[in-house]
């Protein structure tokens, strides 16, 4: 009872805290006669930094603007946006994740992108950067990351050394390579050969496997079919790592560390995971020698892999500096300012031409793993992806303890998925 008390009373105080800063978020300007433009954003040390100087920079070119940056701790931002457009109350401009805009964009709350900087997004910005952004052929926000988990592992060069073998290179070699790096004590796992099993991988896993054998899992009315051979064999090759390789287990499985910071400390040999990891491990650990590889494609094929829509900026329909706003957010993601953005935060370039600028390659050596592949990215698709990995991590675990056969998880799977997807229809 005390637990549901304090609960509420938090939950209380959060929605308070939320539509105070609301009723403090008016664009209508400032007392200089300056236009005032509210950007709301969460509090990434990195992204903050990143944030500011663009203020700096862009204010200084046009005094005639002021921006109101206003930073909050991440779950209360998740919270605040709900509440902010739901009440009509939102910023000018808010730097959201990809995958929250399209409640936002079926509810009518953003502004489209005008035409004069739309044009040049889908030659200049790679395709599943603007995916989630993008409904019926209007975009409404800007990318500044290509989010992904696919492609690339962390690997420590001491444990592949003491193993006497090379980084793999081809399938066959990656599950030797995993065999071999494993270490157990009493029938438990002490070092994982190649540890996936994490919130995001697994499902990236999934579905790199199933594009990568040339199969599809998207529909054209926006569900998903995984009754296919492709979608069958990828199940049961992830599989095979937990119960025949036995090279990774489910024992940090949901926790509160990432598979990258078991990693980090010595606790695997392999971590398939996303870039963004590098900056964390380098933020939160001392860290030994380790390299960033390319995650070898199945069945010779290309490393095709589906992503996320990742970080970017959007502007709210109720905004009444709509057209200021969305000059800040160009002149934000234009090359030279995205380079910035991404060295900073070490994210993955939105703008190809920021991505193939040697500068960021000579800033961030470890980055040309995920660059090399940018081109066989694919846009996951408009789900709740929350919910869409749920139910995929849910399932993979039954059907690794026999609790569930392959084929009846993966009905279960895209049964679930494609009712979510009916609600939300």
């Amino acid at each position: 009872m005390k637990k549901k008390w304090l609960t509420a009373l938090f939950l209380t105080l959060v929605t308070i805290f939320v539509l105070q800063a609301c009723s403090n978020s008016s664009s209508s300007g400032s007392d200089s006669g300056k236009v005032k433009l509210v950007w709301w954003a969460h509090d990434n040390p990195a992204f903050v930094k990143a944030n500011k100087q663009f203020i700096k920079d862009y204010t200084a070119e046009n005094p005639d603007v002021e921006i109101d940056l206003q930073i909050f701790p991440y779950d209360a931002f998740v919270q605040k946006l709900k509440t902010a457009y739901a009440g009509n109350a939102a910023p000018d401009i808010a730097q959201i994740f990809g995958s929250w805009a399209p409640q936002y964009i079926a509810n009518g709350h953003l502004s489209p992108v005008p035409d004069m900087y739309a044009d040049k997004l889908k030659t200049d910005f790679y395709e599943p950067t603007l995916g989630a952004y993008t409904k019926d052929g209007t975009i409404y926000g800007i990318p500044q990351e290509y989010n992904l988990e696919n492609g690339g592992m962390l690997a420590s060069p001491d444990m592949f050394k003491e193993a006497g073998i090379e980084y793999p290179t081809t399938w066959d070699e990656l599950v030797d390579a995993s065999i071999k790096l494993t270490k157990t004590e009493n029938n438990k796992i002490t070092t994982k050969g190649f540890e996936f099993v994490s919130g995001d991988n697994i499902t990236f896993f999934f579905l790199s496997l199933i594009l990568q054998q040339g199969g599809e899992y998207l529909t054209e009315d926006g569900h998903v079919d995984f009754s296919t051979p492709e979608a069958t064999k990828a199940m049961g090759e992830m599989k095979r790592f937990l119960t025949e390789y036995k090279v990774t287990d489910f024992r940090d499985f949901g926790g509160d560390l990432d598979i990258s910071d078991f990693f980090f400390t010595g606790k695997s040999a392999m971590a398939y995971r996303g870039p963004w990891t590098i900056a964390e491990g380098q933020e939160n650990y001392e860290l030994g020698e380790f390299d960033y590889i390319p995650m070898p494609a199945y069945e010779d094929s290309q490393p095709y892999f589906a992503a996320e829509t990742g970080w970017g900026e959007i502007v709210a329909k109720s905004s009444k500096h709509q057209e200021e706003a969305w000059k800040f957010v160009n002149y934000m993601t234009e090359r030279e300012q995205a380079k910035y953005f991404n060295i900073t935060t070490f994210t993955v370039p939105a703008n190809i031409a920021a991505a193939e600028d040697p500068e960021l390659l000579e800033a961030l050596p470890k980055m040309k793993t995920s660059l090399d592949i940018l081109e066989y990215g694919k846009f996951i698709g408009n789900f709740d992806t929350d919910f869409f990995k749920q139910q995929v991590n849910d399932n993979f675990q039954l059907i690794v303890d026999e609790k569930l056969s392959i084929d009846d998880g993966l009905k279960k799977i895209e049964t679930e998925i494609n009712n979510m997807v009916d609600k939300q229809n």
